[in-house]
């Protein structure tokens, strides 16, 4: 049996990407926001996808922008206390994504009983923030070193805003990743916000990636997301979920069970 079974109870999984609010120390935050608002504000987007029929969903700081390398100490202590608290007695899996701290996002996961984090954690790209440099041996010593083994690993190719400083192919990425980084699943990103990867991009680590299992990390529809099952384990799925298809829209448990009721008829 696959982790994923043993985590989603299914070997075909969607994941909601699900955005907290701006947090105390990002440029966004609106001033005078209480914790209980913001604990009241994730309970309900957590809610509303259980009732749903989601799978499973990844939380993070994507609203924190402009993204740091290296989040400070804000951020996991706020995480940790908002989640505790909005996921009490929820049964739908929970993942972590910090942009961009691999690290933090693990400690988040241990906190939380969190099932996996979703991250970059190998590889040197330049972008946006700068550059990241990431070594894969840091996350999996701090697993260790916390003692959370449990929590899953799910590598991030090809991650937004940013472009790796090699010019390997994709295929070499997964292989070098393969053999040198212990990666439990990959998710892989479109060549920019918005697009999705192609199907023959998810075949190829499908095909590559040793039995891990493969997420489409963006642009998953109800239009192709039957194709996706196809040729890869799951996707991970926002915009198609909120009302009005708007990002800062909160998530409409109408559109969670219809995009649920196609993937049922597809998985």
């Amino acid at each position: 049996m696959s982790w994923f079974k043993e985590i989603f109870h299914k070997e075909k999984a969607i994941i909601a990407s699900m955005y907290l609010p701006p947090l105390p120390g990002s440029p966004d935050y609106q001033s005078g926001t209480s914790l209980n608002q913001i604990i009241d504000y994730t309970r309900a987007e957590l809610e509303a996808l259980q009732e749903g029929g989601m799978d499973s969903v990844c939380i993070g700081n994507q609203r924190d922008w402009p993204y740091k390398v290296g989040v400070g100490p804000e951020t996991p202590a706020l995480m940790s206390a908002i989640l505790t608290k909005a996921a009490d007695g929820l049964t739908i899996p929970i993942g972590i994504s910090i942009f961009w701290d691999d690290l933090a996002a693990l400690a988040i996961a241990k906190a939380c009983q969190a099932a996996f984090v979703r991250g970059v954690f190998r590889g040197t790209y330049a972008g946006e923030m700068g550059l990241m440099n990431l070594n894969a041996a840091d996350g999996l010593r701090y697993r260790k070193l916390i003692d959370a083994d449990d929590v899953k690993l799910m590598f991030m190719l090809r991650p937004i805003m940013a472009k790796s400083t090699t010019d390997r192919s994709l295929l070499a990425e997964i292989k070098d990743s393969v053999w040198g980084s212990k990666p439990d699943a990959f998710a892989l990103c479109g060549p920019i916000p918005g697009e999705a990867p192609t199907l023959e991009e998810l075949q190829l680590i499908t095909t590559n990636g040793k039995g891990r299992p493969v997420v489409m990390n963006n642009g998953a529809t109800p239009e192709n997301i039957a194709e996706v099952l196809k040729v890869c384990d799951g996707a991970v799925v926002a915009t198609h979920l909120r009302k009005d298809k708007k990002p800062s829209n909160p998530f409409d448990r109408d559109k969670v069970r219809e995009f649920m009721d196609i993937v049922e008829k597809n998985r």
